[in-house]
């Protein structure tokens, strides 16, 4: 469960992919690149909740916090993407409120994905997913179940930037059941 957080916050976050054996040595035109790891974070939210148009979470690639060139993302209100997905092996997060009311925050699971990669999205819920890769250029498409109507995008590709280009689309009951007393 997210903590409530304090107004006048300032908080920042460095996510570092640690897995060892994703790390290997380059070779290229006489020039050796060292540490070029093949893995890249995938965070997904599972509650978010900040102070509409005041408080804001700013999400960046690599470990250089708050260089505007790296933002992936900049969050505030309660609606964010399904997942978010690094290019390189860092991220970071810069939680930012103003001096007035605080919000409950955020809460997110993160981990190790291989590079070029959007990670799975995951499915709607009474739908189903087809297609089964989620590097870069691949596409999924969505269907729902009989009954249920698809809305959002049938169809998202994931993108060079490891961001699938829509959030996967919700089905919901087609027919309304009267309800009688």
């Amino acid at each position: 469960m997210p903590l409530f957080y304090e107004s006048n916050s300032q908080c920042v976050w460095i996510i570092t992919a640690s897995d060892l054996n994703k790390v290997h040595l380059f070779i290229i035109e006489l020039s050796t690149e060292l540490n070029q790891r093949h893995s890249v974070i995938q965070i997904n939210f599972e509650e978010f909740d900040l102070e509409i148009g005041y408080d804001s979470l700013t999400i960046g690639d690599g470990g250089e916090v708050g260089d505007s060139k790296t933002i992936i993302q900049v969050l505030t209100g309660s609606f964010v993407p399904d997942l978010i997905v690094s290019m390189s092996y860092q991220m970071w997060l810069h939680l930012q409120s103003d001096e007035s009311v605080g919000s409950i925050g955020f809460k997110i699971n993160y981990k190790e994905i291989d590079k070029e990669s959007c990670g799975d999205p995951g499915t709607p819920l009474y739908g189903y997913q087809e297609g089964s890769g989620f590097l870069n250029g691949d596409v999924l498409r969505f269907e729902c179940q009989f009954g249920f109507e698809l809305i959002g995008e049938r169809t998202i590709t994931c993108q060079n930037n490891n961001q699938w280009s829509a959030n996967i689309p919700i089905c919901i009951c087609e027919y309304i059941v009267p309800f009688i007393l």
